[in-house]
């Protein structure tokens, strides 16, 4: 059954528009994730790899655009250098993507 949105008192279909999405696809050896906006230095994830190694973030449709991403992974142990992607741009996708990871 379809998720409707309600407006005032008027229930309306779903709406499908394009979103930004970054997966990245972790290291095994990596614990950690962070994404950073490159222009303002804001914070916008930081988190731990998922099982599947796979995460997935949906994050404002002007990420698609520009290359204002920093991507980094990094271990608990401190073992391996921490590495960061600069400039990453994430894929447009409409609403209904699947965020399963």
């Amino acid at each position: 059954m379809p998720a409707f949105n309600y407006v005032g008192a008027f229930m309306t279909a779903p709406i499908n528009r394009p979103i930004s999405v970054l997966q990245v696809d972790m290291d095994v050896n990596a614990e950690r994730l962070f994404v950073i906006d490159r222009i303002t230095f804001e914070v916008l994830f930081v988190g731990v790899r998922s099982p599947s190694n796979l995460v997935k973030l949906q994050l404002p449709s002007w990420y698609s655009v520009g290359n204002r991403l920093l991507v980094g992974i990094l271990d608990d142990s401190g073992v391996y250098n921490t590495n960061v992607t600069d400039g990453v741009v994430c894929e447009i996708v409409q609403s209904d993507f699947d965020m399963s990871q």
